[in-house]
């Protein structure tokens, strides 16, 4: 009789709705991907330290670890996304152009530009939601 080694196959199917899912969807897909490495390189910097750490040490490491985490999910809204983008374009763009000191009468008639209106209507809009999240915490 002859020894026959039983092999184990384990096949996984994605289901169709995951695929649509992903593929109506890549740019989240990918954001979620990128977000799992994050995490992924978070527990292993975790796993590391776990031994060579006190208990107080671990608490207070975990809540950093939270604190990041908060930022990075603030920091990967897509509105703060395109809010930073726009503030850095903003930012190019004045750095390109020929400013030129403006006293107390020059900025009263700047406000007549358009453009000029647009980002004031913007930065007040930056300090009510600054303020209000001062207000919150």
């Amino acid at each position: 009789m002859q020894d026959h080694e039983s092999t184990t196959t384990t096949e996984q199917t994605v289901p169709d709705e995951l695929v649509r899912a992903i593929e109506n969807n890549p740019e989240e897909v990918a954001l979620l991907v990128e977000r799992l490495g994050l995490v992924n390189d978070l527990i292993d910097v975790l796993e590391l330290g776990v031994d060579a750490l006190d208990d107080e040490m671990v608490r207070s490491l975990a809540r950093t670890g939270t604190s990041l985490a908060e930022v990075a999910d603030d920091a990967s809204d897509p509105d703060t996304v395109a809010g930073m983008k726009r503030l850095l374009r903003a930012v190019g763009d004045a750095e390109e152009a020929e400013a030129a000191p403006v006293g107390a009468v020059g900025l009263l008639r700047a406000t007549r530009d358009p453009e000029v209106k647009a980002g004031l209507g913007y930065l007040v809009a930056l300090a009510a939601a600054l303020g209000a999240g001062t207000e919150a915490e």
